[in-house]
Order: C-alpha cells, then sequence, then structure tokens
C-alpha cells in the first residue's frame, strides 16, 4: 500500500474561523473527479451545480492566488491504531467532498514529505507549482505563488513532519 500524506494543523487560523474553510471536491486538472491526499494545495474554483456550499477544486498553478491545502479529517474505521488504521493510508476518494484550508501569513502547519516534491532542509522555500505537492525550492521564484519556509524538522512516532510557516 502506497504511503499518502499526512497534514497536521500547528497554529492555522482557519482553526478558529470558518470563513477560512471551504467544501470542495477536488477535480484533478478538469472535470473528472480525483483522489488526492491530505497537505496538498488545489486552486478553489466556484460552487459546483447546483450546490450552496461545495466548491470545485482543481490543480493549482505556480501563480495561482487563491488557493488552499487539503485537510480533510481521516475517518477509519478500525480505531485501534494498528495495520491499516494508520494516517498514512488515508486518502480522499474520488468524488468525495474535502476539507480545504485558506492559509493566511503566520500559520504554522506541517505536513509529511508525501506532500512535498523533495524533502526540505529548515530554511528551504515552499511554493506553488503545476501540481498538488508544494515545491521545494532555496529562495522564491519569481511570479510563483510562495506558500512559507520550511522552520523545522520534528518526528513524532515513525513519522516526519516538515514545519511550514506562512508568509
Amino acid at each position: 500500500m502506497a504511503k499518502h500524506a499526512i497534514f497536521r494543523a500547528d497554529n492555522c487560523a482557519f482553526t478558529k474561523n470558518p470563513a477560512l474553510l471551504k467544501s470542495a471536491k477536488y477535480m484533478g486538472s478538469g472535470s473528472a473527479a480525483t483522489a488526492i491526499d491530505n497537505g496538498n494545495f488545489v486552486a478553489i474554483g466556484g460552487l459546483m451545480d447546483g450546490e450552496r456550499e461545495v466548491h470545485t477544486a482543481t490543480t493549482p498553478t505556480s501563480a495561482t492566488t487563491y488557493f488552499g491545502i487539503v485537510k480533510t479529517p481521516e475517518v477509519m474505521y478500525d480505531q485501534s491504531g494498528v495495520g491499516d488504521n494508520y494516517l498514512a493510508n488515508f486518502e480522499n476518494e474520488a468524488g468525495a467532498v474535502i476539507t480545504v484550508g485558506i492559509l493566511q501569513k503566520g500559520d504554522i502547519y506541517s505536513v509529511t514529505a508525501e506532500a512535498l516534491d523533495k524533502v526540505p532542509t529548515v530554511g528551504k522555500f515552499v511554493e506553488l507549482q503545476g501540481g498538488t505537492k508544494g515545491k521545494v525550492v532555496d529562495s522564491a521564484t519569481p511570479s510563483s505563488t510562495q506558500v512559507g519556509k520550511v522552520i523545522a524538522i520534528e518526528v513524532s512516532g515513525r513519522d516526519t513532519y516538515y514545519v511550514v510557516e506562512v508568509q
């Protein structure tokens, strides 16, 4: 079984302000419902036809300005914490309504390496790219949307988290 990204909202405004949360369906690069991991970025679009609260979410470009991070609560039916009941086994299935948090300057969040295009070190920057994973760079790329800066690396149990402060 493939390991999926894990997201942790360490200190994010959307945990206190529900106006910064959006319900969405991830439609990949167009109109086909697609699975997506928590901790990945999506471009937030308009409301889906016939919906009052569910937006379309698509793959962002490097210059996307209205975006969020996927943070759907992991619902696992086996609560033992062993075997298949491990956060890295959770994936938002194609067609499922996902929860997207809109990041604010000063927010701090953590993700496992699966949410990034490569493993970062402290001091690297995370920005959007033409994909859902955060792009790790040495310095901000002109005309790209910068998300934040890696400020720490933390090991918690069997997972390593890369802590990002939104810039």
